[in-house]
């Protein structure tokens, strides 16, 4: 009896399943609230309406940071419920196969998480596969990454940003600095903090990161926001002026975009010379600040290509693996993996 098959990419902020049977992706918050460390309170979406607004007895877990699985257990309890809403069936298990987007940049350690994960749920199965997120990136991008020229793929999540030259179906250099969306809101708080002593949450920083971001300076009008005094610990509400969000943003990029500088330098010519014929090809959550090919055309010289739907580049290049034999090379087993 044929089975489904599952891309899954796990983010820090969202995971993205995607379902190659009803062809439809599933996107939810990747947080889980939990009492008394094992009731599970809410998960997803409604694990992040909850969040910042529920007593101490409740802990709202993230399973997943810098990109790795850092919290299995809590990963696994999201993993089954994310699984029941898309009505995947015990009996059904052991023929579903389910293809893992990973960085190309971690421990062997990290990436066994990533099939432990599969492998000891509570839907049991071993036709679990890894890819690499930039090369799945790349195919749900519409590139042919097993082409003899060069392609650069900048992924821009929420903790980590990873550059890779992928050529011939391979990663040919690859950089994964810890720094992305939840770092410009961590930036945003502390500067609010200093600027107007006023403390504000994750989530008025992720609003007046979407409301008031540029890669670039803008002439938008403040928005008013709230939050405690940091003197009195009295509610108060404050004017932020964009030209604060964008130092915020621009102080975060700025490590991003020498890496990016740094990685061409060491690209061997041949490849070099495909990438500028190309362009740099950038996806994921964070990539959607307004400007941002401006800023990193004016810092590399070439020529920017922004995806046109960054977060779900990387399941659609696993759906691409998913129903190509002629690709099915880029997804490595259990067996075939060097790290097991």
């Amino acid at each position: 009896m044929a089975g489904r098959k599952y891309g899954l990419d796990l983010g820090t902020n969202y995971v993205k399943i995607y379902d190659n049977i009803r062809k439809n992706i599933l996107v939810e918050k990747n947080m889980i609230a939990v009492r008394k460390k094992k009731e599970i309170v809410a998960a997803g979406d409604a694990a992040y309406e909850i969040y910042e607004k529920v007593s101490d007895n409740i802990v709202i877990k993230h399973p997943v940071r810098d990109g790795v699985i850092a919290d299995v257990d809590p990963m696994g309890k999201l993993f089954d419920y994310l699984l029941k809403k898309l009505n995947c069936s015990n009996s059904m298990m052991r023929h579903n196969e389910f293809y893992l987007a990973v960085p190309s940049s971690i421990t062997e350690v990290e990436k066994r998480a990533f099939f432990s994960l599969v492998n000891y749920s509570t839907y049991k199965t071993h036709n679990a596969s890894i890819v690499e997120k930039p090369v799945a990136a790349a195919l749900g991008e519409g590139l042919d990454v097993k082409r003899a020229g060069g392609i650069m793929v900048v992924d821009m999540g929420a903790d980590t940003t990873e550059i890779s030259i992928i050529a011939l179906g391979g990663i040919v250099l690859s950089r994964l600095i810890k720094t992305g969306g939840n770092t410009i809101n961590e930036a945003i708080c502390n500067e609010v903090k200093l600027a107007h002593n006023m403390i504000i949450g994750y989530k008025t920083a992720e609003y007046l990161k979407l409301t008031l971001g540029s890669a670039v300076p803008t002439m938008a009008e403040p928005v008013t926001v709230y939050g405690r005094d940091l003197i009195t610990g009295l509610p108060v509400h404050v004017p932020i002026p964009a030209s604060l969000v964008f130092q915020c943003i621009l102080t975060v990029l700025d490590p991003v975009l020498g890496a990016m500088r740094s990685l061409l330098e060491r690209t061997p010519p041949e490849l070099n010379n495909d990438i500028f014929d190309h362009g740099i090809y950038v996806t994921g959550g964070t990539s959607q600040i307004p400007n941002l090919e401006r800023l990193i055309a004016s810092r590399t010289r070439m020529k920017v290509n922004m995806s046109s739907h960054p977060q779900e580049s990387v399941v659609k290049g696993l759906d691409v693996i998913m129903n190509s034999y002629e690709l099915s090379d880029l997804a490595f087993s259990v067996r075939e993996s060097a790290f097991y």
